[in-house]
């Protein structure tokens, strides 16, 4: 996924992407805009996820995700931080 998204992003836009989200998702973007979706598209899919947040990513696109930051998978899990990739929309706006 990360080679086709730099590819049609650009690498300095898709790095600026997965440091925002591997390091502070829930905090706004030091260099690209980002905004809550509102309605339905913006519910979080379920309890203890944030709404869904639109990431524009360098003009070509936006990427919609949701994070978590005490996620537990399973019976046994441990509790971490994660983040779901809802939808990826690189045409033009």
């Amino acid at each position: 996924m990360w080679a086709s998204l730099s590819e049609r992003v650009g690498l300095t836009a898709a790095q600026q992407f997965y440091q925002h989200v591997a390091h502070t998702p829930g905090q706004p973007a030091a260099i690209n805009r980002m905004g809550i979706l509102r309605g339905k598209a913006g519910q979080p899919m379920a309890p203890g996820f944030s709404r869904t947040i639109h990431y524009e990513i360098s003009g070509a696109g936006r990427i919609d995700y949701q994070y978590h930051d005490a996620y537990i998978e399973g019976a046994n899990g441990d509790p971490h931080p994660v983040v779901f990739i809802r939808a990826i929309n690189l045409s033009s706006h």
